[in-house]
């Protein structure tokens, strides 16, 4: 029994404590049982009750695990909903920064949770890929070092943000939509013009 509690999210805090740390309630529970006494434990200790405190997650675990619930709800494999900062979840992360337009930092914060939460329009992995001007002018700009996204063919914000980037380097005026005129631009442009 005791070997399952401690393989659960439960921390044990054994027989043997001392009176400044077992407190008034272990007092009241072990008066009856047999004398408390402060060092090693021995047989006297053996009648002393097993008390278990339920382990508090800290506020990282707990931005973690919202990032990890909110991520799989946009699309991303996070992993499982641990609050542990593994792989998968650190590359979510990475991923959903990118297609976002955020800072790729990989790391969770109460500023990304919020994004992840509130941000309108939502960015998610769900919508299926679309061929076209899209996809086309996310080539061309990764080939140039703008587009750091997947290529997905979604106009979402990490596109809008290297289209804008780009033109911006190219003294282009800025194309209110992705379009087969702004692909041609981007492919007439000269081909100095390259991500910094």
């Amino acid at each position: 029994m005791q070997g399952d509690l401690l393989k659960s999210e439960w921390q044990c805090v054994t027989r043997g404590l001392g009176l400044a740390v077992a407190g008034a309630a272990l007092l009241t529970v072990a008066a009856a049982a047999a004398p408390l006494s402060v060092g090693a434990p021995g047989a006297r200790d053996a009648a002393l009750p097993l008390i278990c405190v339920q382990a508090v997650p800290t506020m990282d675990e707990a931005y973690i695990r919202a990032a990890q619930k909110e991520l799989r709800g946009h699309g991303y494999d996070a992993g499982p909903v641990d609050g542990a900062m593994g792989a998968k979840t650190r590359a979510a992360v990475r991923a959903y920064q990118g297609d976002a337009g955020l800072p790729v930092t990989g790391e969770v914060t109460k500023e990304l949770v919020d994004h992840l939460m509130f941000a309108q329009p939502k960015v998610t992995r769900f919508a299926a890929p679309a061929p076209g001007a899209v996809l086309d002018i996310q080539r061309d700009l990764a080939d140039r070092g703008y587009y750091l996204g997947p290529l997905d063919g979604i106009d979402g914000p990490a596109t809008r943000g290297a289209v804008d980037r780009f033109l911006a380097d190219a003294g282009l005026t800025h194309s209110p939509e992705p379009s087969a005129r702004l692909r041609d631009q981007i492919r007439a442009a000269p081909p100095e013009v390259r991500a910094k």
